[in-house]
């Protein structure tokens, strides 16, 4: 895609340590980063406050899932951009923002690298410490072209996750919810053009 193609656009942190921090973000059009109104009603829907969290990113994008949950008290948060352009624009991101410290940023191909999760996993150290926030914002299209495949990749994250771990899924308005995981109980909320979809891993039996 050519530079021209391209939108610079202003995001800022909604809330906590960061608020009102703003970055610009060379946005492709088809991105579809999520709105400012959004974001601020899915975090609340969260809790609001992450304190004692760890944060993963599975499509990082503009990275700004990931800077709010720090803003917010997450500990640490691990994003993964396959894009290797991309993937350095975030780190330069959190780095003006001060946060470099707080964010992995990892080009890789997330369903591929969560094909083996419980290996993988045990390379971020102590993470069954505190429980998770697991964003999986993909860009819309990936729902009709990976639809299973991101069925089995929240499969996945979900049975690794400790107990009081937070998921939040983006999805299109016309997307079956059928794609989420049965193993989870969802809450959904319209903020169109798209679904959010919430649950929290419960105690397991």
């Amino acid at each position: 895609m050519k530079k021209t193609d391209r939108e610079i656009i202003t995001m800022r942190i909604i809330a906590g340590e960061l608020r009102s921090r703003k970055f610009q973000f060379a946005c492709d059009p088809r991105t579809r980063p999520m709105k400012d109104r959004t974001r601020e009603a899915v975090m609340n829907l969260l809790g609001g406050t992450l304190q004692e969290h760890w944060a993963f990113d599975l499509f990082g994008g503009s990275g700004v899932l990931a800077f709010e949950s720090i803003s917010r008290g997450a500990q640490h948060a691990w994003i993964w951009e396959i894009l290797k352009p991309g993937a350095r624009v975030i780190q330069k991101i959190a780095s003006d923002l001060g946060i470099a410290h707080q964010i992995t940023v990892l080009d890789q191909d997330i369903l591929l690298w969560s094909e083996s999760l419980s290996v993988a996993l045990e390379s971020f150290g102590e993470l069954q410490s505190k429980p998770w926030v697991v964003f999986c914002c993909p860009p819309y299209s990936m729902w009709q072209s990976h639809g299973s495949e991101l069925t089995k990749l929240l499969e996945s994250w979900a049975k690794q996750a400790p107990v009081g771990s937070l998921f939040a899924v983006e999805l299109e308005q016309r997307t079956d919810l059928s794609l989420l995981p049965k193993d989870l109980e969802w809450e959904v909320r319209l903020y169109s053009p798209a679904q959010v979809a919430i649950a929290e891993v419960e105690a397991r039996p």
